[in-house]
């Protein structure tokens, strides 16, 4: 009889966890129409235009941006807003005055140059239909993610891939 309630208890206790730490529709209506006015006020993203879904603390961004920071700066937006779970970007970076390759390799070269941390990274640099990618030893582990923000810049870049290992 005692080993029949503690189960029942136990039982019950789950069911209310689990209701507990479902998301409701509200908390749902109340991540995307954060997300949305926190779009809505970078001065990064004036101007483009993207959707925002969000499905059991799912966010999904949909649209088209002009630089790849403008991706960047989205997905951050919907990471750092509380109650998101898991964010799924699927903007496309569609340039106005795309560079060629051959331009953004020379961009990022100035970059390099111009940044000791990423000077003494030694790193080598290949784009391909806009992708980078970048393979160096940094220093430190923040540098990359700086690397990163700064060629984000460029217009005609869609991707970015470091590969990074740190210097001990």
């Amino acid at each position: 009889m005692m080993q029949t309630k503690t189960h029942v208890l136990s039982v019950l206790f789950l069911v209310l966890a689990l209701f507990q730490a479902a998301p409701t529709l509200a908390d749902d209506d109340r991540i995307q129409r954060e997300i949305e006015a926190k779009i809505a006020q970078s001065s990064e993203l004036r101007g483009v235009n993207i959707a925002v879904r969000v499905e059991q603390r799912l966010v999904v961004l949909t649209g088209r941006v002009r630089l790849y920071e403008q991706k960047l700066v989205s997905e951050r937006i919907a990471w750092t807003t509380p109650g998101v779970f898991e964010v799924d970007n699927e903007l496309w970076v569609v340039p106005i005055r795309a560079l060629t390759d051959a331009a953004i390799d020379r961009r990022i070269r100035e970059i390099i140059k111009a940044d000791e941390r990423f000077t003494a990274a030694r790193l080598s640099v290949r784009v391909s239909d806009g992708e980078v990618y970048l393979e160096g030893r940094f220093t430190e582990f923040r540098h990359p993610s700086i690397l990163k923000r700064k060629v984000a810049e460029i217009e005609g870049v869609v991707g970015i891939k470091i590969r990074a290992t740190f210097l001990s």
